[in-house]
């Protein structure tokens, strides 16, 4: 004899669809499918928040029409209350008629009601860690809302939910947090090769807009290295770190010592010596004589534990120690 799905066998046919190895858009509306065949709905959505451009866009959606949708992503999650309260207040799931008055609002009387509709719920997505990433949106043409342990199943799903549609996803086996451990300040890289700030990280000095860190990370074509030892103008040596994510590329920034005890200025000679540069144009670049970077160089040799330039600098950009050169961007780079 056959039972009921239970609740808990919807949550974890969910995860399921969540972890596996297909894009987003196929994963969300197996997403949308499932949790319509536990709770009654004529429409649902799932939509992403993306942090940069401070904007909703739609990532799967069953039976909505094209102006409801668009009202989802714009009117509806900037102006209406009982959004704006469960995203920066109570973050429980809320149904039309747990508002008082909502058929009367503008967001049912003027856009859902005329849309079809006569019951609906829409449900925050937060991660672990708090961050919020997008929507799920379901709609009944029934006056019928969904029951009280349907929403219990919604709160549970939050934070199933909430990965898939994070466009500030970290790589697998990361989390948000680690990748901003200790980082002064941190940025994104966006796909039209633009650094922005992201909400409340600092980008104010060495990852502003003329800083010539900033030039240097946007003027490689094929994206940045995942880390590599910078000194700053103030003669300050600190590890850059680069993270791909869904939206773009992270960067990081953060006050630590090089690796194998290569000083700030060591930094800056090698850095140079993995561009090509010989000795006279590196003293030139640094205000430095040939011979005491002559000198600089015999201390980097002996630290890296290499016989030659060539072997140092190999060493150097394979480790994550400086990254390999960009001919136009390697000035901006090193001058103080």
């Amino acid at each position: 004899m056959s039972s009921r799905p239970s609740p808990l066998d919807l949550v974890a046919d969910v995860a399921a669809i969540c972890v596996e190895h297909t894009p987003a858009t196929v994963r969300a509306t197996a997403v949308l499918q499932r949790i319509g065949e536990a709770i009654p709905l004529e429409a649902a959505a799932l939509s992403t928040f993306d942090p940069v451009e401070e904007r909703h866009l739609t990532v799967a959606e069953i039976g909505y029409s094209d102006p409801v949708l668009t009202y989802l992503n714009d009117g509806f999650v900037n102006d209406d209350p009982a959004f704006l309260t469960m995203r920066f207040r109570n973050p429980r799931p809320l149904r039309w008629c747990d508002i008082p008055n909502y058929r009367d609002m503008f967001s049912a009387h003027e856009v859902f009601i005329p849309g079809g509709f006569a019951e609906g719920s829409t449900t925050c997505l937060f991660t672990r860690d708090g961050r919020y990433t997008g929507a799920l949106h379901l709609s009944s043409d029934s006056p019928l809302p969904i029951s009280d342990s349907a929403v219990e199943t919604l709160i549970a799903l939050q934070r199933v939910i909430a990965p898939l549609m994070d466009a500030m996803r970290p790589p697998e086996g990361h989390s948000w947090t680690e990748l901003l451990e200790d980082a002064a300040e941190a940025g994104l890289i966006t796909a039209d090769r633009r650094m922005v700030a992201l909400p409340g990280l600092r980008r104010d000095r060495w990852l502003a807009d003329d800083s010539p860190l900033t030039a240097e990370l946007l003027a490689r074509p094929e994206g940045p290295p995942s880390r590599f030892a910078w000194v700053s103008p103030a003669g300050r040596c600190h590890e850059v770190r680069t993270t791909r994510l869904a939206t773009g590329v992270l960067v990081t920034l953060r006050e630590a010592a090089a690796p194998y005890r290569l000083s700030p200025r060591e930094v800056q000679v090698l850095t140079l010596v993995a561009a090509g540069l010989a000795n006279p144009a590196i003293g030139l670049s640094l205000s430095l004589s040939p011979r005491t970077v002559a000198t600089h160089v015999e201390h980097i040799l002996a630290k890296l534990g290499c016989a030659t330039r060539v072997a140092a600098a190999s060493k150097a950009v394979a480790e994550g120690i400086v990254p390999l050169a960009v001919p136009t961007a390697t000035p901006l780079l090193v001058r103080t």
